[in-house]
């Protein structure tokens, strides 16, 4: 298995929509480091963990256009002719599409503290490194469960349009869904009336049932946690409290990663299962 996962690293080191994808993660940084005006201070925080919705739509092309191709070249035939039982490519692609996102993961949170040391900008008034480290390391599971994810598509319904249009349409779907309810959850208690310039409860703050069905969709879909990664690094600690169905008390979203492992382990399942049974010819 090594042998296949030594040549499938190199044929996607190969791949054109890898790097323009880390390309596109890069100067998406630098435009607002670097070229764009705020009308206030800005942070190496303040960018750090703002792509992670870019990094899923990139990972919904790449995946199916790389491990697609396999199928749509047969040359996965030729892989279980020379001996590689279905599990072992399965493992390897899963392992390929994983460091495919953990570059796009490193390739933004790199090129956000160069150009921030490059601008000469503080690294943050709110959070520690320590503490964003934590952060990152639950952004860096949810992004390893998309990657998970477009796998199983990909390795279940193989041809590279079909999977590639069943991803990208899913991904703006879930990230378009994710952002409104992360949206509603991270609503002030109070506004201040533009007119009377008085404080005011925030009509669109939501409680109640309708905002622990929010809570359940942004614990159990990784593409609302990645709308919600930039929130995570500012949110204090009674909107941490408001925004988590457990373990209100402690200061990171573990139970993230705990939803997320046990994501990984039944899209792995479902995939293995279903690609053990399918007929390739």
């Amino acid at each position: 298995m090594n042998k296949l996962l030594s040549m499938e690293l190199k044929r996607a080191a190969k791949s054109p929509v890898l790097w323009l994808g880390a390309l596109a993660v890069i100067v998406v940084n630098v435009y607002g480091i670097l070229l764009n005006g705020y009308g206030f201070k800005i942070y190496t925080s303040t960018f750090l963990l703002e792509n992670s919705a870019l990094i899923c739509i990139i990972l919904a092309v790449l995946i199916p256009l790389y491990l697609g191709r396999d199928f749509e070249n047969r040359t996965i035939n030729n892989k279980i002719s020379a001996g590689y039982t279905r599990k072992d490519i399965y493992i390897v692609e899963l392992i390929v599409s994983s460091i495919c996102a953990i570059v796009l993961f490193i390739a933004d949170i790199a090129s956000v503290f160069i150009n921030s040391k490059i601008a000469n900008l503080e690294f943050s008034d709110k959070i520690t490194l320590t503490e964003f480290t934590f952060h990152a390391a639950i952004a860096f599971i949810c992004i390893i469960t998309v990657s998970t994810l477009y796998t199983m598509i990909v390795m279940i319904f193989h041809k590279q349009l079909i999977c590639l249009g069943i991803t990208v349409i899913l991904t703006l779907a879930l990230l378009t869904l994710g952002g409104k309810s992360v949206s509603s959850l991270n609503q002030e208690r109070t506004w201040t009336d533009p007119v009377t310039y008085e404080t005011v409860e925030n009509p669109l703050r939501i409680n109640g049932f309708s905002r622990t069905v929010n809570n359940i969709h942004v614990l159990i879909s990784p593409f609302a946690q990645a709308e919600s990664h930039s929130f995570i690094l500012t949110a204090s600690e009674s909107s941490k409290k408001d925004n988590s169905l457990i373990f209100k008390d402690f200061p990171y979203h573990v139970e993230f990663c705990l939803v997320n492992i046990l994501e990984i382990l039944l899209f792995y399942n479902i995939g293995i299962r279903i690609f053990r049974k399918q007929d390739l010819k």
